[in-house]
């Protein structure tokens, strides 16, 4: 496994900035899921270390997609304001694209939002504090375009949702 650098021209809230994403990548896939918390990988299973990734030209791709989104917003309240908006753009896109999103979907996109943040000098306290209720958020805003990744239910109820709710309030 070797750590590469991806470098990303932005403008976010009005300013000129070039995020560096430092991610783990192997065998081509960059391995995503440094902030997402276990238990939305695993349903809780505490015996289970999961992963989550995705190619390294996907990962470009759904970084660069929530950047262009990011500049197109204008100015927002926050920073993390306008990365949520980012990141808010890319799954209605994807919603608009496909007619639902699946959970994991959702959760790389959350895992790119976080890397941003992270190139945006978010501490890694406050991401690992956002990563799930960001989450939560968009499942509560897109309650009847969610899906489980396994089975393809209906998220919201779901034991996954409970989880989230619960690792959420944390």
């Amino acid at each position: 496994m070797e750590i590469r650098h991806f470098k990303f021209p932005s403008l976010i809230n009005g300013k000129k900035k070039e995020l560096v994403v430092k991610v783990p990548v192997k065998d081509d896939a960059v391995i995503t899921n440094k902030y997402c918390p276990q238990e939305l990988l695993t349903g809780g299973i505490s015996f289970i270390t999961a992963m989550n990734g995705e190619s390294v030209d996907e990962f470009i791709f759904d970084c660069k997609a929530q950047l262009i989104a990011i500049e197109g917003s204008g100015i927002q309240k926050s920073v993390l304001d306008a990365h949520k908006v980012g990141l808010n753009a890319v799954v209605m896109s994807h919603i608009a694209r496909c007619g639902r999103l699946i959970f994991g979907d959702l959760l790389i996109y959350l895992d790119c939002f976080s890397f941003l943040l992270e190139a945006n000098g978010f501490s890694d306290k406050e991401i690992k504090l956002q990563y799930p209720r960001v989450a939560r958020d968009i499942v509560e805003m897109y309650p009847d375009y969610i899906y489980n990744t396994a089975d393809l239910s209906k998220f919201k109820g779901s034991h996954f949702d409970f989880i989230l709710y619960n690792v959420s309030r944390n």
